[in-house]
């Protein structure tokens, strides 16, 4: 990775995405009104989520089991996929964004509604976009009974010329099963996870993803076109094209995170690596720190883009999944049974990490010499 300097931690801002504004934004502007709304039905007992910070709300209706909400888009991967004419990928995106971040809470994914706003209606983009919903309902063994398409070529500024413009975005509804044993919970269905069970001298399970999935295409764009001067018919080593790096789907983690429990392994607590990039992990409640001592090398399409952009690496796991899609945190003792699970589940699933007995909630990675909270990474002193 490219040498920090001063100029890098702007890297993402000079893209066009300020994270710092947009969190500050939504906990000092929109959190306080969204927090005052309230359910005047006497059928929903509590909901929580919001104030947690987590990958998913949970609604409580008894004596039905608990049900799981999530919503999330497909974001800027939308223009890849409109200069190339391949919508397939970010259907299953949209899936996969959404049922990834339920089951962190345990639950079952059930069904997605899709929502799609465009500047004008073209059939052949529906239909592909429809058919990857499709394949990522089947990956994910949900249901997608409904949507909307709202036309709103008057809001879509940069729509002139090329395919159509549209944004993609999903929202989705699990629910946690029937449960007994040590994983049920009083009301029979499973125990929510928020990673409270989280504690020192567990083991940090990475199980590896596609590629960049669906988070950082602002920046991976800047540093690829913008600064790099790179197109989309670039080829990697092995002659793969840059642009099927970049339009790979996202992978669906439901099977993966099934397997454990049918397997008798209850986790700690679970983190889909979207967003935020590994920091995502210390999204988990319990008050700990992450040491990622044994992190893979990430595919060669993140390399490209941070040679390319002149990111610093803190920038680059600060934004990017880095080839760990989803995290699993188990006791030490489930650890090799949790790995043979996911073998078995048809995951190359490796160790990554430990937790430490270390409050707030830092997240590590020594090979990098990086250590982060909050949103960012910073290069560890001396």
């Amino acid at each position: 990775m490219p040498e920090n300097t001063p100029e890098q931690p702007s890297a993402y801002a000079e893209a066009g995405v300020d994270e710092e504004r947009e969190q500050t934004a939504f906990g000092r502007v929109m959190r306080p009104w969204l927090a005052r709304t309230k359910v005047k039905s006497p059928m929903v007992t509590s909901i929580t989520g919001l104030s947690s910070g987590y990958f998913a709300t949970l609604m409580h209706l008894p004596p039905g089991p608990p049900l799981a909400l999530t919503t999330d888009g497909v974001g800027t991967k939308i223009l890849l996929a409109r200069e190339a004419n391949r919508w397939e990928p970010v259907g299953v995106d949209c899936v996969a964004n959404n049922v990834n971040d339920l089951i962190c809470v345990g639950a079952v994914p059930l069904a997605l509604l899709d929502y799609i706003a465009t500047d004008r209606i073209d059939e052949s983009v529906l239909d592909e976009i429809a058919r990857g919903l499709f394949f990522g309902s089947e990956l994910a063994g949900i249901s997608i009974p409904g949507g909307e398409i709202a036309q709103i070529g008057a809001m879509l500024a940069d729509s002139t010329g090329g395919g159509p413009m549209l944004d993609l975005v999903g929202t989705a509804i699990g629910a946690l099963p029937e449960a007994t044993g040590p994983t049920a919970a009083d009301n029979g269905y499973r125990k929510p996870l928020d990673g409270s069970a989280v504690s020192p001298g567990d083991v940090i399970i990475g199980l590896p993803s596609s590629g960049l999935h669906s988070n950082g295409y602002s920046l991976a764009r800047h540093a690829l076109f913008t600064k790099g001067g790179r197109s989309l018919a670039d080829t990697l080593s092995g002659g793969r094209k840059l642009i099927d790096a970049l339009l790979q789907p996202t992978r669906v983690y439901v099977q993966a995170a099934e397997a454990l429990w049918a397997a008798g392994i209850t986790p700690h607590g679970m983190a889909h690596i979207s967003g935020g990039g590994l920091l995502n992990i210390a999204r988990l409640a319990a008050d700990v720190s992450y040491e990622l001592d044994s992190v893979p090398a990430p595919a060669e399409v993140f390399r490209v883009i941070a040679e390319s952009g002149q990111v610093s690496a803190d920038v680059m796991y600060a934004t990017f999944n880095m080839g760990i899609g989803f995290c699993v945190v188990v006791s030490e003792s489930d650890a090799q049974p949790a790995l043979d699970a996911l073998k078995n589940a048809g995951e190359d699933a490796v160790r990554i990490g430990r937790v430490l007995d270390q409050p707030g909630k830092s997240v590590s990675i020594p090979s990098e010499n990086l250590v982060g909270t909050g949103d960012t990474f910073e290069v560890r002193a001396g």
